[in-house]
């Protein structure tokens, strides 16, 4: 199968890429860019009949208010014209929002764009799916742009002023929640994809209670915040997506040192999890996986080690030399590949907290050489 993506660099779009890498790896993906939909021609070269196409690409964001409507319509006109052109036959599937249900001139855009390409699959006789898609939030979310909780969450972390301008209600839909409905798709191209159980509803206020518990708790004092659902994890995993890694790991234990000898707490979580021990011959490697959801703390009690890390499809790997000598601990982010390597003389004892107990029916660990 031929999957074609417009916006594939937007935030929904690089975790459709993800995820379509990670379990569709055997089908074709192309892209639509920002100079293709300027071109009729240049765009139905691109497309052929029988594609299946998400088309995620838009603008909500321009100096001038007239222009936001002008722009994707011309980008939705355009597609629509070079889908005309090829007879096209395939399975489209149209994001656009929950502004629809609005005056704004972005509602209005996506509405208009959603009726027209509705319209031309019936006279084209191609399978039309849509979605009302509301504020999604998740890791690697740009912020100071669309998504209140990737502005918090960085300007916490990096120590600037955090401020509520509405305190409204807000349908707040996770990342790869969103990412599996569209998925579904691929299977059942006119499935109803219903969003409701994968919703959330808070206010900015509550949010941003969460996200500073999560800063005192994790950034101040090293520890795992209560996690009491699903929605704390992933607002977790959120927040901490935002940490530099380079200029936070790692981090040493506080020891407790007296004539006995030392003591020192290696994971205080106020969660549930799970801790183990590995003890790793000289220069052999233990990892070599990433995980979706998954919350992991390394600590490297005696012996070398190397721990590498690299985010999923990208190229820089962030590297960590820990030893024994000085008790020290890496927290690995979700999407990141990660090896912890034994590069000393001694045996290597390192110890593991993650967050969930081990299930085989449900491992969220997915090998990657970094």
């Amino acid at each position: 199968m031929r999957i074609i993506i417009s916006g594939h660099n937007g935030f929904i779009g690089e975790h459709l890429v993800r995820n379509l890498k990670l379990h569709f790896s055997k089908e074709e993906l192309f892209f639509l860019t920002k100079n293709d939909f300027t071109d009729v021609s240049r765009l139905s070269l691109k497309i052929k009949k029988n594609d299946f196409i998400f088309h995620l690409a838009g603008v909500n964001k321009v100096s001038i208010d007239e222009d936001l409507y002008d722009l994707n319509y011309r980008i939705n006109l355009n597609l629509s014209l070079a889908l005309k052109k090829v007879k096209f036959s395939g399975v489209l599937f149209f994001s656009s929002s929950l502004k629809e249900k609005t005056n704004s001139i972005y509602g209005r855009a996506k509405k208009e764009g959603r009726k027209m390409l509705e319209r031309l699959s019936f006279e084209l006789k191609f399978t039309f799916n849509s979605l009302l898609i509301p504020n999604v939030y998740g890791p690697f979310c740009k912020p100071n742009y669309n998504s209140f909780i990737a502005t918090f969450s960085h300007n916490l972390i990096n120590k600037k002023t955090v401020k509520i301008i509405d305190d409204d209600k807000i349908n707040l839909i996770y990342i790869d929640d969103l990412i599996d409905l569209l998925l579904k798709t691929l299977k059942n191209p006119s499935v109803k994809i219903d969003l409701k159980q994968s919703v959330n509803i808070f206010r900015v206020s509550e949010v941003l209670e969460k996200l500073n518990y999560f800063h005192k708790t994790y950034i101040g004092n090293y520890e795992f915040p209560k996690l009491e659902n699903h929605f704390d994890v992933k607002l977790f995993n959120s927040f901490r997506s935002y940490i530099n890694l380079k200029k936070y790991f790692p981090i040493s234990h506080r020891i407790h040192n007296d004539e006995r000898g030392l003591f020192t707490e290696l994971s205080r979580s106020h969660s549930k999890g799970q801790s183990s021990i590995s003890f790793t011959k000289p220069g052999f490697t233990r990892g070599n996986h990433f995980h979706k959801r998954k919350i992991e703390r390394f600590t490297v009690l005696h012996g070398e080690a190397e721990i590498q890390i690299r985010k999923f499809l990208t190229k820089e790997i962030f590297s960590f030399k820990l030893n024994g000598g000085d008790i020290s601990f890496v927290d690995i982010p979700i999407w990141h590949i990660h090896s912890i390597k034994n590069i000393g003389k001694e045996e290597l004892i390192t110890h593991f907290w993650i967050n969930e107990l081990f299930e085989k029916k449900d491992t969220d660990t997915f090998p990657e050489n970094v």
